[in-house]
């Protein structure tokens, strides 16, 4: 009889090839796909996960994790950022599979982009306690939309320039000088205390009244 520990081995070794196929090939890839690449029967993920949605959505739970949990070990320990960017496959096979999720519109893409949503509060809370953002950075509103911008700006990147493998993902769509704009612009922000600041938000404080 199989034991416990091997049953979560063959478990993890089918979400794992599930992961990429859906990354690879979006979800309307056939479960015979994704049993190929685990070198499985399709029985055996039926067994371990009764239907595809149910495959489905287990990895969305942890794709989620996996982003939150690196997002956090990097605001704990930021020398951790190094050696993850050092082999980037394994973050480029999620964020693909994070991408697929939105981009498959719809009640799914929704729930999705909502849990998202929660990791980015989470984190944002363990930043804002280590001193690494400020407090304006929390309320609700900022919290969706630099969920929605992180995203947004992954997918035109996606779409305009789509990695025959997932796992160069990262590597083909991001370089250094990418890096290192987009982490500068998120260090200083775009405006000034300026006369163009203040109008738009006296305008957009109008709109309220309208």
């Amino acid at each position: 009889m199989r034991t416990a520990e091997e049953d979560m081995t063959a478990r993890a070794r089918l979400r794992e090839a599930a992961l990429f196929c859906f990354a690879r090939d979006g979800f309307t890839v056939p479960l015979r796909t994704i049993a190929q690449h685990a070198g499985v029967s399709v029985a055996l993920i039926t067994h371990h996960y009764g239907t595809k949605d149910n495959l489905r959505a287990v990895c969305d739970d942890y794709a989620l994790s996996q982003y939150r949990d690196y997002k956090l070990l990097a605001v704990a320990q930021p020398a951790a950022v190094g050696q993850s960017l050092a082999d980037p496959a394994e973050a480029s096979i999620m964020t693909v599979y994070m991408l697929r999720s939105l981009l498959d519109a719809g009640p799914a893409a929704k729930r999705f982009f909502d849990q998202f949503v929660e990791q980015v509060q989470l984190i944002m809370e363990a930043s804002f306690a280590a001193g690494l953002v400020r407090a304006s950075v929390m309320t609700p509103e900022r919290i969706r939309l630099m969920a929605a911008d992180t995203m947004g700006g992954l997918l035109i990147q996606f779409a305009t320039n789509p990695p025959a493998d997932p796992r160069d993902f990262i590597s083909q769509a991001f370089s250094k000088d990418r890096l290192i704009a987009q982490l500068e612009l998120y260090r200083d922000g775009y405006f000034t205390d300026s006369p163009l600041f203040d109008q738009y938000i006296q305008t957009i404080k109008e709109w309220d009244h309208a």
